[in-house]
């Protein structure tokens, strides 16, 4: 039952964290992207992945931060890195320096 205090168009919300697919940084900013919207929170990337590594959460690469229960699939890609699919059928990329550690967690070799 955990949240993640987040803002959109000026209201704040209290987002539950098995609803957040993933958390990326963009222009100093970073963004939280759920099924239906994008929310914007105060924190920076690396406090949220100190902040979320006990709950699934796993940094894919420099300015990507991925929930870990919402990957419907994984597959290989280009240079040693991996493609996964998200619960909303978005794909996001996981470079090779952060592939190990997301196999490793999800038992797969």
């Amino acid at each position: 039952n955990t949240k993640l205090c987040c803002r959109r168009q000026g209201e704040l919300f209290q987002i539950a964290l098995n609803d957040i697919l993933y958390i990326e940084s963009v222009d100093r900013k970073c963004f939280v992207y759920t099924k239906d919207n994008v929310f914007e929170t105060t924190k920076r990337l690396y406090e949220l992945e100190q902040q979320l590594v006990s709950f699934l959460f796993l940094r894919i690469n420099k300015s990507c931060i991925v929930n870990l229960k919402n990957i419907d699939a994984i597959r290989s890609y280009l240079d040693r890195r991996l493609l996964i699919t998200m619960s909303n059928g978005e794909q996001l990329i996981v470079s090779r320096q952060y592939a190990p550690e997301l196999k490793h967690l999800l038992g797969v070799k």
